[in-house]
């Protein structure tokens, strides 16, 4: 489709918004015209608004992302940036483009854009592994004269490196390890959304990390629960002593990623819809996804003492429950399982490989976990929330 097709032209009454066009990428406006009602559909989730300006009879664009916020005030922030624009234009002949040192200085700018979509695990991941394999390497070099070839030396010294054996492995006479693609994958995970952010500012022109080589792997997920011990696993949750974290577990084992449990607030949870929701800032896919209540669910928030407003599961310091205090309490649970091994994202997986020997179908089995999918119709969409209702309910 073209560029022109996705542009929805901004018409507000009482703000100046000529110039500025919503990009549509994911079909959400049939028309070509959007006002101030419309916007609540996208509040929230990754805005990407197109300022266009005339300079010297030559049209220029800027693309400009928000997000974290309503639709209505990325209207504003753009168009006070459009505003911005055409000062440094007339002025400068030019827009200013930021400019960076280095790409450590740039990975600095993109973390703090990123700490408002992404959960603090994230950011600690992500900045763990620049630290390990990127900014040594190439962190001090401009970031205009980074090419795909520094990036691919960086895959080809993950892929030749050792992993690092722990005193038992050792003693045991464990033959040593590589690192695995799947590792040098991240290379490219990282630094393919560095650069385009890179790109949307304006900085560089192109984007290196696209034609990063990676080895093919297997990347299907090898856990694997018996169903006597998935029903044991369900039985020591709702067994738990403590009200908040049985909570937590219980949006694990019906589907939910640990972050999108942790930050659910009140206000998402539709009681009289049956319905809660994950809003597009804690969401992996950066989508607001709606997802059917299961009874068991409804059940434990009424005994759980239910609220008008703020994060479902607070925390004791902090304004939810963290990761660090919730895995404690998960250890615990998977032990009086007799589950020897299974991480809390497991959880997730356990649920799919269930649906999957019973032979629902790839599209039902993603809406309930909340995967990501192209050109999804409402219709489409809905039918597949109550799929996915029928699916939990027999789970």
């Amino acid at each position: 489709m073209a560029l022109n097709d996705l542009l929805k032209k901004i018409v507000i009454s009482g703000i100046n918004t000529k110039g500025l066009y919503y990009k549509d990428t994911g079909n959400v406006f049939s028309k070509k015209e959007i006002g101030r009602g419309d916007l609540n559909k996208i509040n929230y989730q990754r805005i990407t608004i197109v300022i266009k300006l005339y300079f010297r009879n030559k049209q220029i664009k800027k693309t400009m992302t928000y997000d974290n916020i309503t639709g209505l005030q990325a209207v504003k922030q753009a168009t006070m940036d459009r505003n911005v624009l055409k000062s440094e234009l007339e002025d400068k002949g030019i827009i200013i483009k930021k400019t960076f040192r280095s790409l450590n200085d740039l990975w600095e700018d993109y973390i703090e854009h990123k700490k408002v979509t992404l959960s603090p695990d994230n950011i600690y991941s992500m900045q763990t592994f620049y630290n390990k394999w990127i900014a040594k390497q190439i962190g001090d070099m401009n970031i205009t004269k980074v090419i795909t070839t520094d990036l691919q030396s960086i895959v080809k010294k993950i892929l030749t490196t050792y992993k690092k054996q722990s005193l038992k492995e050792k003693a045991e006479g464990k033959v040593r390890e590589y690192y695995k693609p799947r590792t040098a994958k991240t290379v490219q995970d990282i630094m393919r959304p560095l650069f385009n952010y890179a790109m949307n500012q304006n900085i560089v022109q192109f984007n290196p990390a696209i034609k990063i080589e990676i080895p093919k792997f297997d990347n299907t997920v090898d856990f694997e629960i018996s169903e006597e011990k998935r029903l044991r696993l369900f039985d020591e949750i709702q067994q738990y002593e403590i009200l908040k974290y049985r909570g937590i577990m219980l949006f694990l084992y019906y589907g939910r990623r640990l972050n999108e449990a942790l930050t659910l607030d009140w206000r998402s949870i539709h009681f009289d819809q049956n319905v809660y929701v994950v809003e597009a800032i804690y969401a992996k896919n950066t989508r607001r996804t709606e997802y059917p209540l299961p009874k068991v669910i409804t059940k434990f928030l009424k005994e759980y003492g239910i609220k008008k407003n703020g994060f479902v599961f607070s925390g004791e310091k902090t304004n939810h429950v963290t990761e660090s205090t919730f895995r404690r309490h998960w250890k615990k649970v998977i032990k009086r399982a007799g589950i020897d091994t299974m991480r809390i994202h497991d959880t997730r997986h356990a649920l799919g490989n269930t649906f999957i020997n019973r032979g629902e179908s790839l599209e039902n089995i993603g809406k309930v976990l909340g995967h990501s999918s192209i050109a999804v119709t409402k219709r489409y969409a809905k039918t597949n929330l109550q799929t996915a209702d029928r699916l939990l309910s027999d789970y």
